[in-house]
This record gives C-alpha cells, structure tokens and sequence, in this order.
C-alpha cells in the first residue's frame, strides 16, 4: 500500500491510495536527505549528534538570540550572504538543539529545491503545513536516527534513557516514537 501526505488547514491528514503513488511521501524524502547529511556530515554511531557542527560543516552560522514569545527559532538565507539559524537563547539546550535540527532541515528543503532566497520562523500555534511536517521529520531523523532507537531498546532503554543518549527532550523522544509507529503503519 502506498500513501500521500497532504495538508488541510491547520493540520495534517493522511490519505492512502493502494491504486499508485503520485510520488514519494514527505516521510521518505525528509529521513533520505537527514540519512545523506549525516553520512557527510557527522560520525555514525556517535550520540548525542553535534547539530552545531553539522550545521557549521554545511556552511550555517547559529545565532543565539532573544526571539519574541513563542518563537523559538528561525533560518534566514539571501544570496551573497551565510545562511544563519537563529535561535531563541531563553529555550533549555535539549529544544534548542532540536530547533536548530528542525531549521536545518527546512535549510535542507530549500536547497534541494534549488533556492537561494528564503526564511521560515518557526511560531508555535501556527499553521503546520508540509514544510513543518519535513523540517520536523528531517530533525527527527538526524537526531535520532531508527536505527540506533532500535540498538537501543533491545538493550530495554526507557524513554528517558534514550531521550538522554540522543541529548532531547523526553517530549521530543516520544514524539519520535510515535512517528516511527505512524510510518510503519503507512508503509504496510
């Protein structure tokens, strides 16, 4: 069975098709492209994934700032200038580290689509759309990849032990979880 994500509104909604796929689900193409950063950007196996310097490596700068109340970070990319992440310094580290996996990754979306010119802040309460559903995805992937949350609960790890080892919230990890269980039931 295949399936398509679409958004409506404010929220997602999930629509499978068995006849054909229009083409790959956002799913897919987020955990690709966070698989390929990885792979040229960081050490596998090693946890908790330095998302500073794989940002660095990918030629970002990461500013830490004061940003207004329920802004927790944003990315910002003109030609002829570095493209910066911003984010919020008042954020406990385990959120600031995936905020800037998650600007990462809209970074990610844009290149790959050949542009320049671009910037997303991330407010919550607002719409969430496709490009929050990848950039969230994307941040998932790259910090705790399925592979390694695998070695991990064979091992009987709790929720809070493998929130700890990939340096996220518990929030994050079992978000995580839950997405992983949504995609497996997708790609049955």
């Amino acid at each position: 069975m295949q399936g398509r994500i679409l958004a409506t509104s404010s929220r997602l909604r999930l629509i499978v098709k068995e006849e054909r796929c229009m083409g790959p689900l956002v799913i897919d193409v987020a955990r690709k492209a966070a698989q390929e950063v990885a792979d040229d950007y960081w050490q596998p196996g090693r946890f908790p994934v330095d998302i500073e310097a794989i940002a660095r490596g990918m030629g970002l700068r990461i500013e830490y700032t004061y940003l207004r109340e329920g802004v927790s970070g944003m990315v910002r990319a003109r030609p002829d200038e570095i493209p910066t992440i911003y984010v919020d310094r008042d954020e406990n580290p385990a959120r600031q580290r995936f905020t800037i996996a998650h600007e990462l990754g809209h970074f990610v979306e844009r290149s790959n689509q050949g542009k320049a010119d671009f910037a997303f802040i991330d407010e919550r309460g607002t719409k969430y759309d496709l490009h929050e559903f990848y950039a969230d995805e994307f941040a998932g992937n790259l910090l705790m990849p399925r592979s390694e949350i695998q070695r991990l609960r064979a091992r009987g790890e709790t929720n809070v032990q493998m929130a700890s080892h990939f340096g996220v919230s518990v929030p994050a990890m079992v978000k995580r979880l839950d997405r992983i269980k949504k995609a497996d039931e997708l790609h049955q």
